[in-house]
């Protein structure tokens, strides 16, 4: 599950402890993988990069390496955002990062880089979630999933008049959130 971008040049280089144009002249030589972007720049993927430093014995820092594992950011104060936290966190399948308003959800969603969002609504009634779910949409990690949980079933149409993609109402146990991302992430990955 690719969520990093790609590589610019000058990033390898930095990396490398190269010139920007030693590593233009390793991609032209095809020693390591890149795509040029229609601007005439190149990229280049990190498992291409991840590749090219094992193949050449470059040290690779372990944080280079993506975690298999999808990353959600619960947004939501008190035990139910915790709990769920908790329960998404259990079996290692996923990343869990928790916010409790907005600013520390906005933060969040810049620092953690989320693959889906869980807003809590009943845990925090004060929390503005149809402007955090346009936001999440314009932002540049508009592919993170949205999801609304609440125990209002009325507010399922301003949800998803607000753009989430799964709905699921608060008397719906952690697992139905569970099994929500796990159909979301699943279709967003193919």
């Amino acid at each position: 599950m690719a969520r990093s971008k790609p590589l610019t040049t000058g990033q390898a280089a930095e990396y490398c402890q190269v010139s920007q144009a030693t590593i233009i002249n390793w991609i032209k030589k095809g020693a390591l993988k890149a795509y040029t972007t229609p601007g005439g720049h190149y990229r280049i993927l990190m498992p291409d990069f991840l590749s090219f430093l094992q193949t050449y014995g470059i040290p690779v820092d372990p944080t280079l390496e993506e975690s298999p594992r999808a990353r959600v950011l619960v947004v939501g104060g008190g035990p139910d955002a915790e709990g769920l936290a908790r329960v998404l966190q259990q079996d290692g399948e996923f990343d869990v990062a928790l916010a409790t308003n907005e600013c520390e959800a906005g933060a969040q969603v810049v620092r953690f880089g989320p693959d889906a969002v869980v807003l809590g609504l009943t845990t925090n009634a004060a929390l503005n979630w149809p402007a955090l779910c346009r936001w999440l949409r314009a932002s540049s990690k508009r592919e993170a999933a949205c999801i609304v949980v609440t125990g209002d079933p009325e507010n399922e149409e301003a949800a998803r008049a607000a753009g989430v993609d799964a709905y699921v109402p608060s008397g719906g146990s952690a697992t139905a959130v569970k099994d929500a991302l796990e159909t979301l992430l699943a279709v967003r990955h193919e």
